[in-house]
């Protein structure tokens, strides 16, 4: 039986989504792996999206406010309606996390907690750096790490090389990186 691969995408793979295919762009790491979630399924297996309510508002509030997504033809309110439908073909709509995991910004803290949560395969995101935190094991810079915690552990990823494990069918296992 197919492994089911559980993503959290970070906010900005949804809006490099948008801006790349705004400019008529295709098949960029993070249309590619939007278009994988749309779909439920990658090579490896049957895929869930991992997101929040707060992560939804978030990007919907981003998305009216920040002027290079106003001219957009598919208005924030939409485009955030679509996600919220993604996640639902799966239970992997989370109320979000606790506040509790120690890293700066409210918001990146909140995108690893939905994670945690919802029991992410990997949080994908093109800003590894915002989600350095003690309980993250840098395995290679700017590019992978393994989050761990006594609930759950998962992979914290850029998107270039999330693409290539799922071109390659597989995700390493954490207990042989770790």
């Amino acid at each position: 039986m197919a492994e089911t691969v559980r993503l959290c995408l970070d906010l900005n793979i949804w809006c490099a989504y948008l801006l790349a295919s705004a400019k008529g762009r295709q098949g960029s790491a993070c249309q590619t792996l939007v278009q994988i979630v749309r779909q439920g399924s990658c090579p490896i297996g049957p895929v869930e999206l991992v997101i929040s309510w707060g992560m939804l508002n978030r990007l919907q509030q981003v998305l009216e406010e920040q002027c290079q997504f106003r001219e957009l033809p598919e208005t924030a309110a939409a485009y955030v309606s679509a996600i919220r439908d993604y996640a639902q073909f799966s239970p992997s709509l989370t109320l979000g996390g606790t506040g509790i995991i120690p890293i700066q910004d409210v918001e990146d803290r909140h995108v690893l907690e939905t994670a945690l949560a919802g029991r992410a395969t990997a949080l994908v995101t093109a800003n590894f750096k915002d989600f350095i935190a003690q309980d993250l094991q840098v395995i290679m810079p700017n590019r992978h790490g393994i989050y761990q915690s006594p609930q759950h552990d998962f992979h914290v990823v850029h998107p270039y090389l999330m693409i290539q494990w799922i071109n390659d069918k597989h995700i390493p296992p954490i207990a042989s990186l770790s």
